[in-house]
């Protein structure tokens, strides 16, 4: 199993995804952990890699864990331990760096271009809802 840190930036019909090295899905922000990181040390780590941000540890509060199917890898599961941020980030100046090659907003009902962990995970948030 894949065990990653993300942030998830939603708004009412619309997640705020990324791209990596021109893949056909979208997924949330965020990355691998390494050895003796805390979750929130890798998010600000890889944000920091991936979109230029820089927030601060006490700025993120944890929402969920859910396990889902990784992506592009088959068979394989993967962990996505999300995050959000209190920082008020203006979204539209992010600029991709590192291997992301792609930054959108990409309705919640495109399952062509989400990733299928990130389906599992809009997937429970309906459900918590609905209970």
């Amino acid at each position: 199993m894949i065990t990653c840190v993300c942030l998830v930036v939603e708004s009412d019909s619309e997640l705020l995804l990324v791209q990596a090295r021109n893949r056909a899905k979208y997924y949330f922000p965020g990355g691998k952990i390494d050895n003796n990181e805390t979750l929130t040390a890798a998010l600000v780590r890889e944000l920091k890699e991936e979109l230029g941000i820089v927030v601060a540890e006490h700025e993120l509060y944890y929402r969920n864990t859910v396990v889902g199917e990784a992506y592009p890898q088959h068979n394989t599961l993967t962990k996505l331990i999300c995050f959000s941020t209190t920082k008020d980030i203006n979204w539209q100046q992010v600029e991709p760096a590192s291997e992301i090659t792609d930054v959108q907003w990409i309705n919640k009902s495109d399952v062509t271009r989400i990733a299928p962990a990130v389906l599992t995970w809009l997937q429970t948030v309906d459900n918590e809802k609905r209970e």
